[in-house]
């Protein structure tokens, strides 16, 4: 522990020790302080009178000094302060975006799946208790044999969550089972434009493209998802063989 050295009060001590003019000479002078490094250490210099040796860790109160060390070099840096925490949103950007370019440099189908499941497994969590419990509540109703209560309580959640995305996917599905493929294409058409990186859309877009007739657009659709995750072996052969009946054999 550094021992601290009130000089006003030392100086007064000691210049009460000294001859009267000695003193009134030292008196009429301001001390300071002085460092002659790490081998010789910090004096303290009286005019008058000299240098006086400091005690080693000694902290100078000395006028005009505010309690500041006599060498502030020796002093412990101040700890640096601790970032602000991030926001929510921009959390979850970031876990999306390296998911993303997880499932874009993914070696294998395998590897693919294992992050795709990652990724659609965030797409189907909702920010809010009452959209995650409707939704719920349409995919049981649609298992249980209840395709028009599944699409009511889908609608609703459209109406409540406009920018949800999971919303329309569930709804053009249960639309398609429906045989409302045109209902079905608009649902996934809307997914697509508020999240571009949706290759399930993508793909179900394209599936209900080629089923109507829309091979171009099927095509399209399909060459979008599989650029997101090219690891899709069954779309890269729908792709394939779609090339060759839309745009014909390279030459």
């Amino acid at each position: 522990m550094r021992t601290p050295l009130l000089l006003p009060l030392t100086i007064v001590v000691f210049l009460g020790a000294l001859p009267a003019g000695i003193a009134l000479a030292a008196a009429s002078e301001t001390p300071s302080i002085e460092s002659l490094g790490e081998e010789e250490g910090d004096f303290l210099f009286i005019p008058g009178i000299g240098r006086i040796p400091l005690p080693p860790g000694t902290r100078a109160l000395g006028p005009g000094q505010g309690g500041r060390d006599v060498d502030p070099e020796r002093r412990a840096p101040a700890a640096a302060a601790p970032p602000p925490p991030k926001d929510p949103a921009q959390q979850r950007a970031e876990e999306m975006a390296r998911l993303y370019l997880r499932l874009e440099q993914a070696e294998d189908e395998r590897e693919a799946k294992g992050v795709s499941a990652a990724i659609l497994s965030r797409w189907a969590h909702s920010e809010s208790d009452t959209i995650n419990l409707l939704a719920a509540r349409a995919l049981a109703a649609d298992a249980a044999g209840a395709p028009p209560l599944a699409l009511k309580l889908l609608d609703y959640v459209v109406a409540l969550s406009p920018q949800w995305t999971e919303g329309y996917v569930q709804r053009a599905k249960v639309r398609a089972e429906q045989g409302d493929d045109s209902g079905a294409i608009a649902d996934l058409e809307t997914a697509a434009t508020l999240e571009p990186k949706r290759f399930d859309a993508l793909a179900a877009l394209g599936a209900l493209k080629a089923k109507t007739g829309d091979k171009k657009g099927a095509l399209a659709a399909y060459r979008k998802s599989l650029a997101i995750a090219p690891q899709q072996e069954s779309l890269q052969k729908i792709e394939e063989r779609l090339h060759i009946e839309v745009e014909g054999r390279d030459i």
